[in-house]
């Protein structure tokens, strides 16, 4: 989870050293205690369970929900606030028994149908879908993709599905061999596997344009694939000193200054937002007790934040009415192309 990880957790202390210069909260500086489990599974409860008993008052999570639920639930069960960066799954919350969890991230409900709309814009009447069934983020991205396409009055000519790491040779082969073309392929991947699919899909003659979500986000593969053109992907914001948003490209100049080099991934929006929307919670509701904290954070309506606009609810956890980027690569790198709110969030089903 590096790649996505990373920046958010990098511009997050950014904004730690932002409101330490300004005194702090009630005077005290805001301290981080940084557990690296490096992506083992086994880790997440225990670690969690010792953060905990070393006085976290909230716990900020990875941004899979597969791996962040122990961590969670392990929160959940002490009361304590827990805060995922950038979770993608509406499941983040009291639907997935976590009624003190919460994400910063932009659903899954709202990025796949963002895809759906902007490949509707752009024309498309048919699509092809590569669908990563390793985790459930890529799932329910093709599933929204899907049923919002189809209700654009799109066509799905086939969903073809691979686990990470998969060689797609043979399906590329199918979709070149089919009689009917698809106007675009849908690539529901993330990385390192969805770079290793994208290559095989030029590399097996297909030039049709692709889109994919957040998990395709970052430069950093891009130069895998020589010459690349006419790929898609919708993501929170540009990282390239690009975006519509004048603060993320001052936030990402400073990043670039302090840490050598831009953000890996437009993502880096929710490690300042995270800790803009915790410090409202507690400003709110006067506590740092868990379930206090979250009946604040319940209030929030279009809060803003560097991500953007922040709202939740008492049943929903997670922003999905955010306006997205779409940047298409050029020139070896993803630069902004246009920026879509959807006019209708649909849930998988």
């Amino acid at each position: 989870m590096g790649p996505i990880d990373t920046p958010a957790r990098q511009a997050l202390l950014m904004e730690v050293d932002k409101v330490n210069a300004a005194g702090g909260v009630n005077g005290q500086p805001i301290k981080v205690n940084f557990i690296d489990t490096e992506s083992k599974f086994g880790a997440y409860a225990p670690d969690a369970k010792k953060a905990i008993a070393d006085g976290a008052n909230v716990l900020v999570v990875t941004c899979d929900y597969d791996t962040a639920a122990p961590a969670a639930l392990v929160a959940e069960k002490s009361n304590v606030l827990n805060v995922a960066p950038c979770v993608g799954d509406p499941i983040y919350g009291p639907k997935g028994g976590l009624p003190n969890g919460f994400s910063m991230g932009d659903g899954v409900p709202g990025e796949g149908s963002v895809m759906a709309e902007f490949s509707n814009k752009q024309g498309y009447k048919n699509a092809v879908l590569l669908e990563d069934t390793s985790i459930k983020y890529t799932q329910d991205q093709c599933k929204v993709f899907t049923q919002r396409f189809t209700e654009l009055g799109g066509k799905i000519l086939n969903t073809y599905t691979y686990k990470q790491g998969d060689s797609v040779k043979e399906t590329v082969s199918k979709i070149a061999s089919s009689p009917t073309k698809p106007d675009v392929i849908v690539n529901c991947g993330y990385n390192p596997g969805g770079a290793a699919v994208a290559k095989e899909i030029r590399d097996g003659g297909l030039n049709q344009p692709i889109v994919s979500g957040f998990g395709m986000d970052g430069d950093f593969w891009v130069g895998s694939i020589p010459n690349l053109k006419d790929y898609y992907v919708v993501t929170y914001a540009s990282k390239n000193g690009d975006d519509p948003d004048p603060a993320v490209n001052a936030y990402a100049a400073a990043f670039a200054k302090k840490y050598g080099s831009a953000p890996a991934v437009g993502g880096f929006v929710t490690g300042p937002t995270t800790l803009q929307a915790i410090l409202e919670a507690y400003k709110l509701s006067g506590s740092w007790d868990g379930a206090k904290m979250a009946a604040a954070m319940e209030t929030l309506n279009n809060f803003p934040t560097l991500a953007g606009p922040t709202s939740f609810t008492k049943d929903l956890h997670i922003n999905v009415n955010r306006p997205m980027r779409v940047l298409q690569v050029k020139n070896g790198k993803l630069v902004y192309d246009t920026e879509i709110t959807p006019t209708k969030v649909d849930f998988p089903q």
